[in-house]
């Protein structure tokens, strides 16, 4: 197996990972129910809804700093 086939298989798991975590937010969100993130290193909890508007904006959440 080649590099490139190394970092193709990497890039395809990178992206279904995603899919899923957004697949989850969406279904969170519906139920109004919350999500734990890394902020900084640390836990954070924020409504599904503000995760899945950050993510889709493909923005990052700053450490220690609340989203706005």
């Amino acid at each position: 197996m080649s590099d490139k086939d190394i970092l193709d298989m990497a890039e395809e798991a990178r992206q279904c990972m995603e899919r899923a975590v957004h697949d989850e937010f969406v279904k969170k969100a519906k139920l109004g129910q919350d999500v734990i993130i890394n902020r900084g290193g640390h836990p954070y909890k924020v409504s599904a809804a503000e995760a899945l508007s950050v993510q889709e904006e493909g923005g990052e959440y700053q450490a220690g700093l609340p989203h706005s």
